[in-house]
């Protein structure tokens, strides 16, 4: 989440730079439940103590209103088409849902 909201960051002031108007907050969705709770939560405990720096970052953007965190289920997370191993149905599902079409379709039989 970090290095997302460090990228946004940095593409907010390159839009304020370019004088380019823009919605805020970037709405941010995770699909880890206690990355969100940490992000949220101001108390830090023992075992999140290698993450804290990472963890003030982003409570900060999110208290300055750059960002909004918010849930999502893993089935719905639409990055994982790019970053993990799916099942075929998985990734027919949410292939469908990026609405990307094969481009060799045709040359492969299809219509």
């Amino acid at each position: 989440m970090v290095s997302v909201v460090c990228e946004l960051q940095w593409l907010t002031y390159l839009l304020q730079d370019f004088r380019v108007s823009f919605i805020q907050p970037s709405t941010l969705y995770c699909d880890n439940r206690s990355a969100l709770h940490i992000a949220a939560n101001s108390v830090f405990h023992e075992r999140t103590k290698h993450i804290e720096i990472d963890c003030h970052i982003v409570r900060e953007k999110a208290l300055q209103g750059l960002i909004k965190l918010l849930p999502i289920s893993s089935a719905n997370q639409l990055a994982d088409i790019y970053t993990k191993p799916l099942s075929p149905g998985a990734f027919q599902f949410l292939y469908s849902k990026l609405g990307m079409s094969n481009i060799y379709s045709q040359l492969e039989g299809g219509s």
